[in-house]
């Protein structure tokens, strides 16, 4: 069941915009298509589709950190440390 880089990121654009649908509401899309790409499976295959699923989405937050750096100016590291500071303080 392997993807292609392009059906991996793909895939992970499918998810993100599930969730940007309804970001701070019920997840219910969101969901639905995460059971799609796993739940569906045996879970040897869900594990499988599941890790392809994580490599699309570090793929899809590495061209979305670009796009924003190329945006806004601000260095990719820059931007990470900024995401986790705000977190780490929660």
């Amino acid at each position: 069941m392997r993807l292609t880089p392009a059906e991996g990121l793909r895939d992970a654009v499918g998810l993100m915009t599930a969730w940007a649908a309804q970001p701070d509401g019920p997840p219910d899309l969101l969901i639905e298509v995460l059971g799609e790409h796993v739940g569906s499976h045996p879970p040897e295959l869900a594990l499988a589709e599941a890790t392809e699923l994580l490599m699309g989405m570090t793929a899809l937050c590495g061209i979305l950190l670009a796009l924003n750096e190329e945006a806004t100016g601000l260095d990719m590291d820059v931007i990470l440390r900024e995401v986790a500071l705000r977190y780490a303080q929660e």
